[in-house]
Parts: structure tokens; sequence; C-alpha cells
């Protein structure tokens, strides 16, 4: 009986056993499940977490060459255009500079320029003496070379700030040729005219002194002539209001206008003026001045615009770099905060991932 309650002992207690282990290993086969899954997570997250690095890394170094490239492409359209505009800043301030130091030079050239008039005219004496005794066609021919003489000499240039034997129309349809067209800024016009005639001065000169009286009218005649041609109504010109009647020898009006002093207003009321050769070059160099004056003011309206063009564009330079430093901040201040969800504050992955290493994950890689 004892032996039998032994055997029945032991055998309770192996099945009892044998219950315990079966449960045990039961539930150490769970453990052993949850532990690999936990470790499967963990490796898993251990990877998100280098894939999520490797991310922020190629967005924040993508979005930092983005901005670089679009910082280097935004500074090239703006510097560029700056720079040429300072370029061409720079070559209007030394064209003005040239232009001043040009007239600054002037009033010397302008007494050089008066000697050398009244060389031509002594040179073309013996000239003229030739052709006086000829017909006034030679006269004229003779006359428009002097002309053309102090006019190269004056500093304007031929078919831009002057013209010659320019073929017009007046308001009737009749065609006039003034021997020189000479152009004013605001277009006006200055006619002149060089075909008074000199035959009787030359007789006078020649000891007939009679022909002095003769020489005064035919004048008056050609004064009244010029008066009536109506230059001002001439399409394509803007004349002021007196005709320059040009004597290609100084003494032919000199000795006119001591016989007869109130010549020179007669002629003024028909609005026309008589000039010899230094007064018409005084007028004609006063007139290259005027002209220098007004492209030194055009040069001067085109630094002030480019100027300021050149300041707007810097202005919107500046708004544009402060744009993209906003951008960049903004870059920034989103990798940042990504970042510091990954790896700080309360509840952060990189925290959770490593408790879960405390808890018996198995990993093959470390969070560094």
């Amino acid at each position: 009986m004892d032996v039998l309650s032994l055997v029945l002992g032991l055998v309770l207690g192996a099945v009892v056993v044998f219950v315990l282990l079966n449960k045990l290993k039961i539930e150490n086969t769970k453990l052993q499940t949850r532990l690999e899954e936990q470790s499967k997570t963990f490796d898993f997250m251990q990877s998100s977490k280098t894939k999520m690095d490797e991310e922020f890394k190629k967005i924040a170094s993508e979005v930092l060459k983005k901005d670089s490239v679009n910082l280097h492409e935004k500074n090239a359209d703006l510097l560029n255009p700056l720079k040429t505009q300072i370029d061409d800043f720079r070559k209007k301030i030394e064209g003005l500079s040239n232009e001043q130091a040009k007239d600054r030079s002037v009033l010397g050239e302008q007494i050089k320029t008066l000697s050398d008039a009244h060389k031509h005219t002594l040179e073309g004496a013996e000239k003229l003496t030739n052709a006086l005794t000829y017909d006034n066609k030679q006269q004229g021919d003779w006359g428009e070379m002097v002309l053309e003489s102090i006019l190269k000499d004056s500093g304007l240039n031929k078919n831009e700030q002057y013209h010659t034997q320019s073929t017009l129309k007046d308001e009737d349809g009749k065609i006039l040729r003034p021997d020189v067209v000479i152009h004013l800024p605001e277009d006006k016009d200055i006619i002149i005219d060089s075909k008074v005639s000199l035959k009787h001065y030359q007789e006078y000169i020649s000891g007939d002194i009679d022909a002095l009286a003769k020489h005064i009218k035919s004048i008056d005649t050609h004064i009244k002539n010029i008066s009536l041609k109506s230059y001002e109504n001439l399409d394509g010109v803007n004349t002021l209001d007196y005709i320059f009647v040009f004597f290609p020898i100084e003494a032919s009006l000199l000795v006119a206008l001591e016989q007869k002093p109130d010549l020179f207003n007669n002629a003024l009321k028909k609005n026309v003026a008589l000039v010899s050769p230094s007064t018409l070059m005084m007028s004609l160099k006063t007139i290259n001045h005027i002209w220098n004056t007004e492209r030194q003011n055009q040069n001067t309206e085109e630094i002030m615009r480019q100027a300021g063009a050149m300041y707007d564009k810097l202005v919107g330079f500046m708004d544009s770099m402060k744009d993209i430093e906003n951008h960049l901040n903004k870059a920034q201040e989103g990798y940042q905060d990504a970042y510091n969800k990954l790896h700080n504050g309360k509840g952060n992955l990189i925290g959770r991932a490593e408790k879960l290493k405390e808890l018996g994950v198995q990993s093959k890689k470390e969070l560094k």
C-alpha cells in the first residue's frame, strides 16, 4: 500500500511536472516569438532611423544646393546688368570729363581761329583781285570757298550741324538753294547767303571813288532781295529772325558801314544781319559752344537716368537677397524641427528605440 501510494505519488508528480514544463515551454516559445518580433521592430526602427537621417541630410543638401544655385543664378541675373550699367556710367563720366576738357580749350582755339580767318582773308586777297575782274558767277564761287573755309575752321560738322547748297521749297512750291543752313539745338536754323556782289568794291579800291556809292547801293539792293525770299517759309527749315549775308572780305563791309553807318541797322529791320569773316567766325564758334553744352547736358541727363536705373536694380538685388535669406532660414528651421523629433524631446524616436534595446531587443547595428 505504501509502495502503491508512493508510485501513484511519483506518477502524479511526474504528470504535474510534465504539465508545468509543457506550460513553461509554451510560454517560453511565446516569449521567444515576441522577442523576435520586437527585435525585428527594433531593427526596422534602426534601419528607418538611418534612412531618415540619410533622407534628411539628402533633403537638406538638396535644399541648400538648390538655394545656392538659385542664389548664383539670381546674383548673375542681377549683377551682370548692374555691372553693365556701372561700366556705362563710368564711360559717361569719362565722356563728360573729356567734353568739359575739350570745351575749356575752345576759348583759346577761338583766338587762334580768328587769327587764321584773317590769314585766310589776306591769302585770298590776290585771288579775289583776279576773281572780281570777271563775272558774278566767279565772284560767288570765290565767296562760297571763303565761307566753306570758315565753316571748316569753326568746329561744326558738315552734313550734321550745317548743310551747303540744300534744295528747299517754300510754301508756294518755289525752289530755293541757300548757300548754307546752320543747325542749332531745339530744331532752329540759320541761313547764310554769300552771293553779295563785290564788283563795285573792286572798282573802288582800284581808284574809282564814285564806285563806293555803287557798292553801297548794290548792298542795299541785295538786302532787299534777300528779305523778299521768305526763307522763314521754307519747308524743313525753322529759321531764326535773321538771315546772315556774308561778306568774304572784311574791308568790303567796313568801308560801306563807314560811309553809311545806318546800313547795318536798316538791314536788321529787314531781318538781315551783315557779317564778315571775323564776326561770322565768332558767331559760329558760339554755335559750336552751344552744341557742346547741349551734348554735355544730354550726357548728364543720360548719366542721371542710368544712375537711377542702377539704384533701382540695387534695391531689387537687396530685396532678392533678403528673400533668399528667408528661404534659407525656413529650410534650416524645417531641418532642425525634424531632427529634434528624431533625437530630442520627450518621446523622441531614438529614445524609444534605445529603450527597446534595453528590454532585450537584439540588433546588429548601433545607434550613433
